[in-house]
């Protein structure tokens, strides 16, 4: 069994380990190395067969020649390149002056680390250099030669790709072309071609165990393929499963007719039934399934896989194979790549993928906390408002600020981001800023570690736009006095005297009622203005730090306490 991969200048892992079990779950957002793991297994798998066939024992090479085999462009078959340093990290193939040894080479190493039969200890790596474009040359590393057979013994590799589409025909492929269409991602092209090699596999034993699979999961009877006196390879299937012999009056159709989830089963299972190996590699297995189907395949592909004896590296968006998984089998490529420790791990990786943007995750690489709000008419008013009174969160408003608009749901959907959030940066902070109408749901319900809890005094944001003077300077300057007048006739009507005259002061009125959808529309449209909701924030922009009460100012500090500007370097 592998038990650990570590990577040096590998694509994004400059330098990494990996520890694996019998079952390793990869869980982690797009782009974050799930599949560069895979990858790294590939590569190494293809190391080992091309510098056994060139420089290997049997090879007829000379000991003193086999220190380095060249692989070309052409015979890189694990992943698709444009160029050959498209493998080394940053795709600098030579180190750079604030690395020392400038213009040195800088070699690449994949090292698989395992234990044999009766439970010793084995490690072997491949090491890199890069010769140009369209070339490399590999060679083991020289501490570990010792380790050769045992690695090429206890080390098959087999990877799965997420299921790409089948063509209408398909004929026999050998071997080398099969590993290049896998490699580029390809794996439908060669879907018959893996039935084919299934249906002879282990006596017909796999085959039996293939079909029976088929019919327990999708109702369908899989008929074997042919590749006799034809040009392409024949692959049928029932649309049920007749009783006794033949077809039972059911037409037999293409495999290619099916829908994409019956061919992702397909694919995975004709992988793993054709080519036992020690190391699985399935990227997205869950990719086209409903939650039911990747249940289903999960609990099939573990037992096949314990039966062969075999090892699963899977690489999953999946929730429903977070919360069937043990947490110590599972490895979170949120921040640094690391193995989960509790079930709360578990279930932070699940919320994260759930829950959190691609744009989250970079806003929140650089961010000290996070800033919730209701809606963003609350997010514009507070940036009009820190201008006007030379706030220092203005500074934070003027970057890329990182908040998150809780579009009026319950805050406890706040709660559950910020969770997820800390999957990702747990030293993150985090602050909401509620309405006053939401003085009913207690602290405990929304407040969380980390998390800053606020209320505004009156109803809602909004309400601190209700300043007479203000709000008379903006209708005059848009309609002139005769059309201000009616509307300000209306405030003075609905406003209790003492508020009129003194704004500032915080009312049981203003607690109760709703400025943004009563007061403020109907003053507007007496006046003749149609201004919607989210462009009360020019209302806002007009106003003097004189119109603002000391509870804008409290607020806007207390939000700088959280998210302040940038976190620091190493926060």
């Amino acid at each position: 069994m592998i038990s650990k991969i570590t990577t040096q200048y590998f694509k994004q892992f400059a330098s990494e380990e990996f520890t694996l079990g019998p079952l390793s779950l990869l869980a982690g957002p797009n782009n974050s190395g799930k599949s560069t793991l895979l990858q790294a297994a590939m590569v190494w798998n293809l190391a080992m067969q091309k510098w056994w066939e060139k420089k290997g024992p049997e090879s007829g090479s000379k000991a003193k020649e086999r220190q380095g085999a060249p692989i070309t462009r052409q015979e890189f078959t694990a992943l698709p390149l444009p160029s050959m340093d498209q493998l080394w990290t940053d795709t600098h193939t030579s180190f750079r002056r604030d690395e020392g040894k400038q213009g040195a080479p800088r070699p690449l190493v994949i090292t698989l680390h395992g234990t044999d039969k009766v439970g010793g200890q084995w490690r072997f790596g491949f090491e890199f250099r890069y010769s140009g474009p369209e070339q490399i040359h590999v060679k083991p590393v020289a501490a570990d030669i010792d380790h050769l057979e045992t690695a090429r013994e206890q080390v098959t590799v087999v990877y799965v790709p997420p299921f790409s589409g089948i063509g209408v025909h398909e004929t026999r492929h050998d071997r080398p072309y099969q590993d290049m269409l896998v490699g580029q991602g390809k794996g439908g092209d060669i879907l018959r071609n893996l039935l084919l090699e299934v249906a002879v596999a282990d006596g017909g034993k796999a085959w039996e165990r293939l079909e029976t699979i088929v019919e327990d999961v999708f109702r369908y009877r899989l008929l074997k393929p042919s590749y006799d006196g034809t040009p392409y390879i024949t692959c049928q299937y029932l649309k049920g499963i007749p009783i006794g012999r033949g077809f039972g009056g059911l037409a037999p159709l293409d495999v290619s007719t099916t829908g994409s989830g019956f061919h992702q089963v397909l694919l995975i299972l004709a992988f793993m039934l054709a080519r036992p190996s020690s190391l699985i590699l399935l990227d997205e297995p869950d990719a086209h399934l409903h939650v039911l189907l990747q249940k289903q395949l999960y609990d099939i592909l573990r037992e096949l896989c314990h039966h062969s004896k075999g090892q699963l590296v899977i690489a999953t968006h999946s929730e429903v194979l977070i919360d069937s998984t043990s947490p110590s089998q599972i490895i979170s490529f949120y921040r640094k790549p690391h193995r989960l420790e509790s079930e709360s791990g578990r279930e932070q990786v699940r919320e994260a993928l759930k829950r959190v943007s691609s744009l989250d995750l970079l806003l929140a690489e650089n961010a000290k906390g996070i800033l919730y709000l209701e809606g963003t008419t609350d997010f514009d008013l507070l940036k009009a408002w820190a201008d006007i009174l030379d706030h220092p969160l203005k500074e934070w408003f003027g970057k890329l600020p990182f908040w998150q608009n809780n579009q009026g749901r319950n805050p406890k959907e706040t709660r559950s981001h910020f969770f997820a959030l800390k999957a990702i940066c747990p030293s993150i902070r985090a602050v909401l800023l509620l309405d006053g109408d939401n003085r009913s749901l207690p602290d405990r319900e929304v407040t969380a570690d980390g998390l800053t809890l606020l209320r505004w005094e009156r109803y809602e944001a909004e309400s601190y736009l209700l300043h007479p003077i203000s709000l008379t300077r903006f209708l005059e300057a848009e309609k002139g006095p005769l059309f201000a007048k009616p509307a300000l006739d209306y405030l003075r009507e609905q406003l209790p005297p003492a508020f009129f005259n003194s704004p500032l002061e915080t009312s049981h009125f203003l607690r109760a009622e709703s400025a943004s959808k009563t007061l403020l529309p109907e003053l507007l449209n007496r006046a003749g203005l149609n201004l919607p909701k989210s462009d009360f924030f020019i209302l806002a922009r007009q106003m003097k730090k004189e119109e603002l009460p000391q509870e804008v100012t409290d607020k806007l500090t207390a939000i700088l306490d959280v998210v302040g500007t940038l976190r620091p370097q190493g926060g």
